[in-house]
């Protein structure tokens, strides 16, 4: 096919003459953290004449109205593909919001428009958080019929560990159709399958090599369309945000011949702006593809990579000679990611299940293929059914890991009308919902090790 008639070709495909009406930050590929009494910002591409009135985030237990400030004007926010935003919403949280991931509802002259999970909600930086790392998960593609069924138990075991940040780093989801999609983030409930915006962390995903339809556009070239395809599904390609002292960056090479120099000339004028913290952590899908500017820019002291499914345990291997750069075994063949613990103040970063970063997080990963056999190594177990019906309950946690978890989190979902008692772990947050009052516990875990908490 001549170059014309296939750009032809794919501007028909992708009907990629706007996307409007929607909003473009934080969505899908990201999510905003911002502290409780602050502000973030919402990227939002108006339809002609469509004005926002009002915004609200809405949790699993409760909705908070947030007031807002708007501009109007023209923003790039992808320098590839050139597309646009033309309102720019500053949301303030109220100080009295509790911490938790957000729905953002924008309401507008038109109805009513949603960016799932778009939003985490905390009340303090830690001062040591965890980081957890999965990758190419390829969900949807024929013959790996288990993929999400193993990005579930990875997401409830992360929402035991708590970590603060996750990164998905690419090949995410084959042909994407709306349904595909609301699956792989909402989860699949006759299945059993829970999705990304049900991690309690914040999420950011990152554009693979495989993120892009090859039946109707080749691996090399069409940067442009490739681009709005991404932009289309997923949102960003390419973006930064802080995290305390944290730095972190994201960076798309992933597609074959592509070069993300203006990408990491746009981290370089966010670094001068924003400080270069004591920790700066990119993400990207492929190993050493365009690392060395990045890191000449960045001095980058952890890297994040996917694409190589197998050679997790070759971890760390280095880049311009220091040893940063870790991926991680695949989803879609194996049962593992990797976590990192970071100190806030220090800035020192560390792998905590050993060198290579890898958690293995079946007892039984020769089962892989056959998910009612799962027997995951961190469990938690309520005594009674955990949704407002008790007055009294108890958890349980087994953690078969050889290595502690600080600050594990279980979430009480008890009653209206009574004061609650913890009689292990630390109370991090009570509130109030619109029917239920929620109690968040932290607990540090021992090394194989089954723990009871108890409220009443």
């Amino acid at each position: 096919m001549k170059k014309s008639a296939a750009l032809l070709f794919l501007l028909i495909s992708f009907n990629i003459t706007a996307f409007c009406g929607r909003i473009i930050y934080p969505w899908r590929a990201t999510t905003a953290i911002v502290k409780s009494g602050e502000s973030f910002e919402v990227w939002f591409n108006a339809d002609p004449g469509q004005t926002v009135s009002s915004a609200q985030l809405n949790g699993p237990y409760n909705t908070i109205v947030a007031p807002i400030k708007i501009n109007t004007g023209n923003w790039i926010y992808d320098v590839t593909s050139q597309n646009t935003y033309n309102t720019k919403i500053t949301v303030k949280v109220p100080k009295s919001a509790p911490a938790d991931r957000y729905d953002i509802v924008l309401n507008t002259s038109t109805g009513m428009v949603e960016s799932q999970a778009g939003v985490k909600v905390i009340k303090e930086y830690k001062s040591n958080y965890y980081i957890l790392h999965f990758s190419d998960i390829h969900a949807f593609q024929n013959g790996y019929a288990t993929t999400l069924n193993r990005l579930s138990n990875i997401i409830n075991i992360a929402n035991i560990i708590n970590p603060e940040i996750v990164f998905n780093t690419g090949d995410n989801l084959y042909r994407p159709t709306e349904e595909r999609m609301n699956q792989l983030f909402s989860g699949n409930n006759p299945k059993g399958h829970k999705g990304l915006n049900q991690l309690n962390a914040a999420v950011f995903s990152v554009a693979g090599n495989h993120d892009i339809d090859f039946d109707k556009i080749p691996e090399e070239g069409f940067y442009k369309e490739k681009s709005d395809w991404w932009n289309n599904w997923w949102g960003l390609q390419a973006y930064h945000f802080s995290y305390g002292n944290g730095r972190f960056m994201v960076i798309n090479n992933g597609w074959n011949g592509f070069n993300p120099a203006q990408q990491i000339t746009e981290i370089q004028s966010w670094l001068q702006e924003a400080g270069t913290g004591n920790f700066r952590l990119g993400a990207a899908h492929i190993r050493n593809k365009e690392m060395l500017p990045f890191d000449s820019i960045a001095n980058l002291e952890l890297v994040l990579i996917g694409h190589n499914h197998n050679i997790a345990n070759q971890n760390p291997t280095p880049l311009k000679n220091k040893p940063i750069q870790y991926i991680v075994n695949s989803v879609r063949d194996h049962m593992e990611f990797n976590l990192f613990k970071v100190n806030d103040k220090t800035g020192e970063s560390t792998p905590v299940s050993g060198p290579t970063a890898q958690v293995v997080y079946v007892e039984n990963p020769d089962d892989s293929k056959t998910p009612a056999l799962y027997r995951p190594k961190l469990r938690l177990t309520y005594a009674e059914t955990n949704d407002g019906s008790f007055a009294t309950n108890s958890a349980t946690i087994v953690n078969n890991f050889d290595f502690a978890i600080e600050g594990a989190r279980v979430r009480f979902v008890m009653p209206l009308g009574r004061k609650y008692k913890v009689t292990n772990g630390k109370v991090e947050q009570a509130f109030v919902g619109a029917s239920v009052h929620v109690v968040d516990v932290l607990i540090d875990l021992k090394p194989n090790s089954t723990t009871q908490i108890k409220i009443l």
